[in-house]
């Protein structure tokens, strides 16, 4: 039945992970639409949880991530070709660098450059731990110290990791463009079994 709606749907992606990933995140909307009060005190208190406890693994990794990047960009790696050995890129280093940041950061820039320092600035996030107050010399270099991480080098990296591997594995190696392909290394074949689709599904359900 999956599949005759799929079919008609004309979807171009697998049944299982499109209609898998669909019924978790219509379950967590129905759930958070029903139980708002519990959904919103449940997220809540994991989000903080995961700030208090884990926030230096998060920085911790991202800050490996950008190391590894760099060693990759100077490194005999860094002149593989993503994509076909005799096909030439379509655009310039300079145009693919002005593609990149104004569909990145470009317009998010031209609001929170400005909205988001403000705001730490009045509320700081890390006032309750260090005993920083809003309004103050200590809470204003803290709010560019946070904003500065989010838009410079280290969200750069959260972006051009996955876009690194998607494109070596898609393009180079002819695989689908999706999430478990990047895990072909690990998981071998099974990318395009079970194991592959559960994969995308967490990714799916993880994005959105």
């Amino acid at each position: 039945m999956l599949t005759r709606l799929h079919d008609r749907l004309r979807l171009r992606t697998s049944p299982t992970i499109f209609f898998g990933s669909a019924a978790v995140i219509i379950v967590f909307v129905f759930m958070t639409v029903v139980f708002t009060e519990p959904m919103d005190a449940a997220v809540s208190t994991a989000s903080d949880w995961l700030y208090t406890n884990l926030g230096w693994f998060y920085i911790l990794g991202v800050s490996l991530f950008l190391i590894f990047l760099l060693y990759l960009a100077i490194s005999r790696f860094g002149g593989v070709r993503l994509g076909p050995d005799e096909e030439k890129p379509e655009h310039s280093g300079p145009a693919w660098f002005a593609m990149l940041f104004a569909a990145g950061i470009g317009s998010i820039l031209m609001f929170w450059g400005v909205a988001e320092p403000v705001s730490h600035f009045g509320d700081p996030p890390r006032g309750p731990s260090l005993g920083i107050e809003a309004g103050t010399t200590e809470a204003a270099a803290d709010a560019m110290n946070f904003t500065l991480y989010h838009f410079t080098l280290h969200t750069w990296t959260i972006f051009a990791l996955p876009a690194l591997c998607f494109a070596y594995f898609i393009h180079k190696r002819n695989l689908p463009p999706r999430v478990s392909s990047i895990f072909q290394p690990i998981i071998g074949e099974r990318i395009h079994g079970r194991v592959g689709k559960f994969v995308d599904i967490v990714a799916i359900v993880g994005t959105v």
